[in-house]
């Protein structure tokens, strides 16, 4: 079992802060800033020297991205900025195989870039019973819509927590042919995840939140099927994408790879992708299992506290499979005014989301950080 109170000193944060804030911005350990300053002091004294290095280590960096999700190989991996980027490269291979169906609890960049392609071929499943989007309703969609071919859902809900059942949606998906799309920005680095249990078509997902990477570095698997299928082409295009990336001779004719790096358009962001590196390398060796039973440990002890209280729970959490290391709860006063205040006058950092606020611990934060919130809850 690892030494949570040992981790727990890799992370500066927690020095000054009360931080529970880690679905909107995961602070970075020690161990991934030190990396990044390698990569600046490189390119500082080495320069164009350790380009062929470089390269080496982005696909080590896909490698170990391709482990961490369960998929096959890092050549079915592309390096994004962010979730919003890899979206909208899957909405735009998708959007003209039919009607997608999606639902009203996504974060923006989940249903954005599908209603900027076509926003008459996106229909959304609306939450029920405490904020979850439950399977029975994305059936009823699914027979109310013959031509329906592509289904996005978050793992995580961003604003409730709602897990959502992957395994039984990847089975749904598969028996009515339907192309499974995965945001998985709020479960890459806090709960198991893997392409082949879920049987997902496509993920995408961002390094800043709980993979406690970098910003600007994102990435987009895509199944090896379609990245083989000619009818699924990027619609940008560039030099990184072509087969032979190394040698700049052919500027008049399009050789594209065939794996995900057609994907690719401009020079790496080294920086981002090298704290990735660090990042998912530091991940594993704490055991993405450990880590989930830790933030369910974690938000246990959460839960009764804010229930100790009188306070509204918004999440779902009386069952838990779709329990998370999100929890939203209902304050008596104005979230947003609260949030501003807690931090200001107390270090405590949170989430103003709706009409609730949002709690989201990752394995460094501890029962202190959570007796510190609801005493000052207590005396508010």
């Amino acid at each position: 079992m690892p030494n949570w109170d040992k981790l727990r000193d890799d992370f500066p944060v927690t020095r000054k802060y009360s931080y529970l804030a880690n679905a909107a911005i995961g602070p970075i350990p020690v161990t991934v800033y030190n990396e990044a300053v390698r990569f600046y002091h490189d390119i500082m004294y080495h320069s164009e020297h350790l380009w062929s290095d470089w390269v080496v280590k982005i696909q080590d960096t896909k490698d170990q991205y391709a482990k961490f999700i369960g998929a096959d190989s890092g050549k079915d991996i592309a390096f994004t900025h962010s979730t919003s980027e890899g979206m909208n490269i899957v909405a735009h291979m998708l959007s003209k195989q039919g009607s997608v169906i999606s639902n009203e609890l996504e974060f923006p960049s989940s249903n954005l870039p599908w209603l900027n392609v076509n926003p008459n071929n996106v229909l959304f499943v609306k939450a029920s019973n405490n904020n979850k989007i439950l399977l029975e309703d994305i059936l009823k969609m699914i027979s109310h819509n013959g031509h329906a071919k592509t289904l996005v859902t978050s793992h995580i809900q961003y604003s409730t927590g709602f897990k959502q059942d992957l395994t039984a949606l990847g089975e749904i998906a598969k028996k009515n042919r339907l192309v499974l799309v995965v945001n998985a920005t709020q479960s890459l680095g806090a709960s198991h995840f893997s392409v082949k249990d879920y049987g997902v078509d496509f993920v995408v997902g961002t390094g800043h939140k709980w993979l406690l990477s970098s910003f600007g570095i994102g990435a987009i698997y895509i199944r090896r099927k379609y990245l083989e299928d000619l009818a699924f082409q990027p619609l940008f295009f560039g030099q990184s994408g072509q087969r032979k990336k190394e040698s700049y001779r052919n500027n008049m004719k399009v050789d594209m790879s065939k794996d995900a790096t057609k994907f690719e358009v401009g020079t790496p962001h080294f920086q981002s992708i090298f704290a990735l590196n660090a990042a998912l390398k530091y991940l594993s060796r704490i055991g993405i299992l450990n880590i989930e039973r830790r933030l369910l440990k974690l938000t246990d002890y959460l839960i009764e506290k804010l229930r100790s209280l009188g306070l509204e729970i918004l999440s779902p959490v009386e069952n838990r499979k779709y329990r998370s290391q999100i929890v939203l709860f209902k304050p008596i006063r104005n979230p947003v005014n609260l949030v501003g205040e807690l931090e200001r006058k107390h270090k405590i950092v949170l989430s103003a989301r709706g009409n609730g606020i949002r709690v989201s611990p990752h394995f460094y934060n501890n029962e202190d950080d959570i007796d510190k919130l609801v005493k000052v809850l207590k005396k508010l």
